[in-house]
């Protein structure tokens, strides 16, 4: 009967054998231990081929680079996949229009938004949104009226989080609910510092 134990740190792994075995030349059981252990130096062996965590969610992989998510680790994000609605638009449909009161936030996943303002001379192109960026985030920590209209250029897929959700999660995972509080109001202040320093805001400034 074999039995292994496989013991990892930084810079080793020990295995160890023991092996119970019947020795015909002696009376009764004899008892074996061998130690086998393997330097690792980072470059000889690969832990992520024994270790190897399941890969993650594509959905999850773009919502990890957004800002305002950018924080949290794997088991907050998967926390907060739940609280994720999948929303599809065709090409030329309204997500939220000007002066409508706002009621969360969008993740781009697929596709491509426009953001536009209403001006003195017409509608303003503010700009363009694409699979990665997030915009209405304001609507996160309060109600108010949306600063754009948005609307599909291309059929296009969001992930979509609305506010009473974040209240939810928060209320579960007050850590997690903090630090997607602290990525909204950190995205909002550089969004002011921009137009504070003569530039334009950001299309997903809504």
């Amino acid at each position: 009967m074999v039995i292994e134990f496989a013991i990892f740190s930084w810079i080793s792994i020990a295995k160890i054998i023991w092996d119970f075995g019947t020795n015909p030349k002696r009376k009764g059981k004899s008892f074996k231990l061998e130690i086998r252990v393997l330097r690792w130096d980072g470059a000889g062996m690969d832990l992520t081929t024994l270790f190897r965590a399941p890969p993650m969610d594509p959905l999850l992989k773009i919502v990890s680079g957004v800002p305002i998510f950018r924080e949290c680790n794997r088991v907050e994000l998967e926390a907060l996949k739940l609280h994720l609605h999948e929303r599809h638009f065709l090409a030329g449909e309204i997500v939220f229009d000007e002066g409508e009161e706002g009621e969360g936030m969008y993740v781009v996943i697929r596709g491509k938004l426009r953001a536009n303002r209403k001006g003195r001379l017409g509608k303003k192109v503010l700009g363009v949104i694409q699979p990665g960026e997030s915009f209405g985030e304001m609507a996160l920590l309060g109600s108010g009226p949306r600063m754009a209209t948005v609307v599909a250029e291309e059929d296009s897929t969001v992930l979509a989080m609305f506010r009473p959700e974040l209240v939810a999660l928060a209320q579960a995972r007050p850590r997690l609910g903090f630090k997607i509080a602290m990525g909204v109001a950190l995205v909002l202040e550089l969004r002011l510092r921009r137009v504070a320093e003569g530039h334009s805001p950001e299309p997903s400034s809504t």
